[in-house]
């Protein structure tokens, strides 16, 4: 009776995780309350634990260690980010540390969001429709440019 107990519990424990697995969920995410985000491919099988006040996570490619106190939520997600497949549209290139948008109709707005979805910077489009956004004036990290439909995500180093 107790092996049946213990069985029993041990499959309502893995029932979430199954779940995620059967929904296309490939990811674990942590939120820090900092604003930093750290993901860890379940691929990788990571191993989770809690140890003198600290969530623990060691997987193939990343160890991650940070206070309880300071994880401000965790999820699983089909992508790292939390951010669906972004969809590009438009001209657009890479130029010394900058990203060049061409083709847009004159004083377009072109806003740089970062991952938490605080606006960084606007930048607007000239009179010829190109808006060039300056990454060195962006904060470190994962950077959502947007304008209108278009909509490009970078990580900003």
């Amino acid at each position: 009776m107790r092996t049946k107990l213990i069985f029993i519990a041990l499959m309502m424990a893995a029932l979430p995780f199954c779940e995620a697995l059967a929904d296309g969920i490939r990811y674990l995410v942590v939120n820090a309350k900092d604003g930093t985000t750290t993901s860890f491919a379940l691929a990788d099988v990571p191993k989770v634990s809690c140890k003198e006040g600290k969530l623990e996570i060691v997987s193939k490619s990343t160890t991650f260690s940070l206070s309880l106190a300071e994880v401000r939520n965790y999820a699983f997600s089909e992508n790292p980010t939390g951010i669906a497949e972004v969809e590009k549209k438009g001209n657009l290139r890479m130029e010394n540390g900058h990203v060049v948008f061409n083709g847009l109709p004159s004083g377009t707005m072109v806003s740089a969001y970062m991952q938490d979805g605080r606006l960084a910077k606007d930048f607007k489009a000239d009179a010829n429709g190109t808006a060039v956004v300056d990454l060195s004036g962006l904060p470190k990290g994962i950077v959502i440019l947007h304008s209108n439909k278009i909509d490009i995500k970078i990580i900003n180093r």
